[in-house]
């Protein structure tokens, strides 16, 4: 999933939540793996980019992953 689309699903699911909408616990776990995933990807990106510009917007974007990581985290969906 595109970095966007997945940080706006996100987003949204979180927004529901805080909205009392019932959240299933699986479809957290989804997104939340995805998130994983993709900052699994883009650290291993960084380690073979030498470009500064590159890398600066990869690690921008690890950045934001972890946020929404430990958002989830604190979240209490599914539990």
């Amino acid at each position: 999933m595109k970095y966007k689309k997945l940080i706006d699903k996100f987003e949204t699911l979180v927004e529901k939540h805080e909205e009392g909408e019932k959240i299933k616990p699986g479809k957290f776990d989804k997104i939340q793996g995805l998130l994983i995933d993709k900052k699994k990807r883009y650290e291993e990106k960084l380690a073979s980019i030498e470009d500064p510009d590159k890398r600066h917007k990869l690690q921008t974007r690890i950045k934001v992953v972890d946020a929404q990581l430990e958002k989830s985290r604190r979240l209490p969906i599914g539990k």
